[in-house]
């Protein structure tokens, strides 16, 4: 019989990939039966079908082909021939990879959706929503609750308690025994060193200009108080505790030391000497930029409120007077500093203010540890204070009025620096302006990330914001970085595309760029990312689910006021 008679050949029998790894691996046909095949049924093995990942560079490691295109084939017709190398003058584009960082990630897990989906935003709306006029019944009822609230937290006595001894007021009590005196001269001697060297530089923005926190405090705690000096040597042990451990120990032992001592005098002194000695504000202020660091929770808050009382029961005792002296100086500047807390707090959550707008002038003169004038933050007050009327207010022709006013005075704000060669405070009180600007549209007109002049506005805050990295300033950035990170809708970008810089150019790797920069400032960076991760998720949430939009809530109120009370941006 002829070839040509001969039937064809039977098709050859390929294996299959889709059988189990079991099977593969003892090399026997698989039946591919589900969940449980045939041949691993019949042995008793456990049926695997994962996927199994194969990498070129381990097999070309142990000197194996990988993959089996033109190398091996049952069916010879179908062999093909090794892959012809590429044109030596063809052009290879690469993708750009870029660099990655351990503060560079934002993780999403099923925890946080929950979190957001099932958060209560209308549990704050009595927050943004108060009568304009603040009454001394207001006043009375918010002591009431604070004195309930922060009585087991704080050795502050309520302004009633403090007032309520009519005995003649006594002389400043005695300093308590040096509790720093229990770490050893060294200990102490390198913690007071680091807080020269490392904390008091990272509180003003200006290189031109000493710290308060150095020429205020150093000399107060050095002559007259062991207690202010346990307390700088409490802040300075929690500050270096971010980077090294072993520090935390002494500073809660320190910082308790002094909660103690400052009890025990409340507890066995004359209120009103306690109220009228000016360690107990500068105590009061360390203790309250300790918690700050710490962990920037309510506790800072409790500082702040009594701080209040006392200053309350001063200008009561002693009419506030033009601070000519050093004693003078100090007590304003921790008024000041409180005060401001206060304000920078408050314009992120919208909360009931602490402190009243009597200590703010409209002085357009720059301060270096303010970052700006104090005819700015008298602004941010304002605006804090009308953005938290009722929607009907919002409605009326007085609000629009007090809206077009606080944009005209931001728009016409000429902050003076003095000393010219000082541009870097410069640059810092114009970044807060540009912030308060941003501040102002979102909260007063409804502005959001989907508006074009949001978007610019966010890229000159973040362009200021690097600039200001760039020369090596910490200080004065938080809240405006804050304020521009909670308007960004989408990862766009910020850099010109000629940009070569470090920093990334798209702006949400930036905003944690430039947080991960913050990390040896007084801002508690943990907290403050938290937040704006948060913001970040709860946008893109809402954006994937094609929510309809909170007519009653602006931009501000709904994404940001809920998930900011007792937070530190100052």
């Amino acid at each position: 019989m002829s070839c040509l008679d001969a039937t064809p050949a039977a098709p050859v029998n390929r294996r299959t990939r889709s059988g189990c790894l079991t099977c593969r691996k003892r090399k026997i046909k698989c039946g591919e039966q589900t969940p449980t095949c045939d041949q691993c049924k019949a042995k008793g093995l456990e049926c695997v079908t994962t996927i199994s990942l194969k990498w070129e560079t381990e097999y070309v490691s142990k000197g194996l082909k990988f993959g089996r295109t033109g190398v091996w084939s049952k069916d010879p017709l179908k062999a093909a021939s090794p892959s012809s190398p590429e044109p030596a003058d063809e052009v290879a584009f690469w993708c750009t990879v870029p660099r990655i960082f351990p503060y560079s990630f934002v993780n999403t897990t099923v925890g946080t959706i929950q979190d957001l989906t099932t958060l209560d935003f209308d549990t704050h709306t009595d927050e943004w929503v108060a009568k304009a006029d603040w009454t001394s019944e207001q006043a009375q009822s918010a002591e009431e609750v604070d004195s309930k609230s922060t009585l087991s937290l704080s050795p502050w006595l309520p302004t009633r308690q403090l007032a309520r001894s009519q005995a003649s007021i006594l002389p400043p009590p005695p300093v308590s025994a040096h509790l720093s005196m229990t770490l050893g001269k060294d200990d102490t001697t390198l913690l007071l060193s680091y807080y020269v060297e490392n904390v008091c530089p990272v509180t003003t923005a200006s290189f031109s200009s000493i710290s308060p926190f150095a020429s205020l405090f150093i000399p107060f705690a050095v002559t007259a108080s062991p207690l202010a000096m346990d307390s700088i040597l409490a802040l300075a042990a929690c500050h270096r505790s971010r980077s090294d451990g072993s520090y935390k120990a002494t500073a809660l032992q320190l910082s308790h030391g002094v909660l103690r001592t400052l009890r025990a005098r409340l507890r066995d002194l004359n209120p009103h000497a306690v109220a009228m000695n000016v360690e107990t504000l500068v105590v009061m202020l360390l203790l309250c930029m300790f918690e700050i660091v710490n962990e920037c929770d309510k506790r800072w808050v409790v500082h702040l409120k009594g701080a209040r009382d006392l200053i309350r029961v001063r200008r009561q005792i002693a009419p506030q007077r033009v601070p000519s002296s050093d004693m003078g100086q100090l007590v304003h500047f921790c008024e000041r500093f409180f005060a401001f807390q206060d304000v920078i707090g408050r314009t992120a959550c919208g909360e009931d203010p602490v402190f009243g707008t009597d200590f703010w002038e409209d002085n357009p003169d720059c301060d270096a540890w303010l970052g700006c004038s104090p005819e700015l933050v008298a602004i941010l007050s304002e605006i804090t204070e009308l953005g938290r009327q009722d929607r009907a207010s919002r409605a009326t022709t007085q609000f629009q009025a007090a809206t077009a006013e606080l944009e005209y005075r931001l728009d016409n704000l000429a902050q003076i620096v003095w000393d010219t060669d000082d541009d870097i405070l410069a640059q810092s009180a114009e970044l807060k302006r540009l912030s308060a600007e941003l501040y102002l549209q979102c909260l007063l007109n409804g502005a959001d990330p989907s508006i074009p002049w949001v978007s610019d506005q966010v890229n000159r805050i973040l362009r200021a914001v690097a600039a200001l990295l760039n020369r090596g300033v910490a200080a004065g950035i938080s809240w405006p970085l804050f304020v521009a990170a909670v308007e960004l809708d989408t990862d766009h970008n910020f850099q010109d595309a000629s940009y070569s810089g470090s920093a990334p150019r798209f702006a949400r790797p930036f905003v944690l760029y430039a947080l991960n920069q913050l990390a040896n400032s007084m801002v508690n960076v943990t907290r403050t990312r938290s937040v704006i991760e948060k913001v970040w998720q709860a946008r893109d949430l809402t954006q994937s689910a094609n929510s309809e939009p909170d007519v009653d809530k602006n931009d501000w109120e709904h994404f940001i006021a809920p998930l900011c009370g007792n937070m530190s941006l100052a």
